[in-house]
C-alpha cells in the first residue's frame, strides 16, 4: 500500500506551487497541531464506529488541515462528530453528476458515512463508507467536488486522486511540480 504520509507532503508541495502560480486559490498550506490521544479517542466513540487507521494517524500527526483542497477542511477530532454533516452528504448525494452506480453507492453508504471533509458551502465534502473496509481496517471514501462524485478504496488513494486533480491544476498553469511522488 502506498504511504499516505508521503502523498499529503506531495500535495502540500503541489499546493505551495500552486499558490504561486495562482494566489487566488483557496487553500491551506498550514495543517493543524496532532490531536491528543484522548480526543481521538472521544470522537470514535461518538461516531461509534473506529476511525481508519490511516485517518487515526494523520490525526495523531495533524488535527485537521483548514482548506486543503478547493476550500474543504480535512477535519480534525472537533468537528468529525458534528451532525451537520449528514445533511451534506444527503444534499451531495442528491445533486451528484456522475455513473448511477455511483449515485446508488453513495446513497447506499450515506447513512453511516463518516464525514472527514467539508467546505462551508457543501460543494465540496469527503466522506469514510465503514460498510466498505479492506483487509487493514480501511474504508473506501466517498468524494464530492463541485457535484462530481468519486469513490476512492481507501484514504491513501483518495491523498493520490487529490494529488493527480493539484498535479493538473499546476500543469494548466504550464508548470512541473518541483517533488512528485512515484
Amino acid at each position: 500500500m502506498t504511504d499516505w504520509r508521503l502523498i499529503l507532503q506531495s500535495v502540500r508541495t503541489i499546493q505551495t506551487e500552486l499558490m504561486r502560480v495562482a494566489p487566488f486559490r483557496d487553500a491551506g498550506l498550514v495543517p493543524n497541531p496532532r490531536a491528543k490521544p484522548w480526543e481521538i479517542d472521544i470522537a470514535e466513540a461518538k461516531l461509534t464506529a473506529p476511525l481508519p487507521p490511516s485517518y487515526r494517524a494523520f490525526l495523531e500527526l495533524h488535527n485537521g488541515w483548514p482548506r486543503f483542497f478547493e476550500g474543504a477542511d480535512l477535519l480534525g477530532t472537533a468537528d468529525l462528530t458534528k451532525s451537520a454533516h449528514r445533511e451534506l452528504i444527503r444534499a451531495a448525494v442528491e445533486a451528484t453528476e456522475g455513473p448511477s452506480s455511483f449515485r446508488d453507492s453513495a446513497e447506499h453508504s450515506r447513512a453511516q458515512a463518516i464525514v472527514f471533509g467539508a467546505d462551508p458551502q457543501g460543494t465540496t465534502l469527503f466522506a469514510f463508507d465503514p460498510d466498505d473496509v479492506d483487509a487493514d481496517g480501511e474504508y473506501a471514501v466517498i468524494a464530492w467536488v463541485n457535484e462530481i462524485g468519486v469513490r476512492q478504496p481507501n484514504f491513501a488513494a483518495f491523498l493520490a486522486f487529490i494529488e493527480d486533480v493539484c498535479k493538473s491544476e499546476l500543469a494548466s498553469h504550464g508548470k512541473v511540480p518541483l517533488r512528485m511522488v512515484g
